[in-house]
């Protein structure tokens, strides 16, 4: 896997950039917008597909109350499919208005509200009662939701990651673009199908 620097290396080749030895503690203009179109490109990408390294899954365990549950500081978004089970059976999704006319009441949850990075469950859970909710993480490179140093390496492939930078760079900089964003959708859509079907 790459590391950051050398992600912005190949950039800098690509868009005739002077090939830079560090990026996240330069002063070098250059280098301060690519690593800000780098930390995009790694949103983008976050974003638009629920990729396998992404998930991961929190267990959490009632108090007999109907307080919310708080979800990881990496709560990016519940997973596609059957991402929320308690006693064995799935729970299902409600809206705002939804949820408003439900009265509380304890037992085995059949519908769950999202809201911020907490969930709620109706019916609420029993204490000591468990249900489990798989979700895609915002912690996309190893530095977390951003890159933190120019040794960090993020979980998609390298070749999309730099695709995707370039399109960024050319396209902010009003270089000719067209046939590299081509090639990053294509590829986006190829790597999200091989990903076990990711979400795209």
């Amino acid at each position: 896997m790459k590391t950051l620097v050398q992600l912005v290396q190949d950039l800098a080749k690509n868009v005739g950039l002077q090939v830079p030895d560090v990026v996240v503690t330069s002063s070098n203009r250059s280098m301060v917008e690519a690593l800000s179109f780098a930390n995009e490109v790694g949103e983008e990408l976050s974003r638009r597909v629920d990729w396998s390294e992404l998930y991961s899954t929190v267990t959490l365990t009632g108090d007999g109350t109907s307080a919310p549950h708080d979800l990881p500081a990496a709560f990016e978004r519940v997973a596609q499919g059957i991402a929320v089970r308690a006693a064995g059976n799935t729970v299902r999704a409600l809206t705002r208005m939804e949820w408003g006319a439900l009265t509380a009441t304890e037992g085995d949850p059949r519908y769950f509200l999202l809201e911020n990075d907490a969930i709620s469950f109706w019916p609420y859970l029993a204490s000591g009662a468990t249900a489990t909710v798989g979700y895609i993480s915002s912690a996309w490179c190893t530095g977390g939701s951003a890159f933190a140093a120019d040794t960090d390496t993020v979980v998609f492939p390298d070749d999309l990651f730099s695709l995707g930078l370039i399109v960024r760079w050319r396209r902010q900089k009003g270089m000719d673009y067209a046939d590299y964003e081509a090639e990053y959708e294509a590829a986006l859509a190829d790597f999200a199908r091989f990903d076990d079907g990711a979400r795209i």
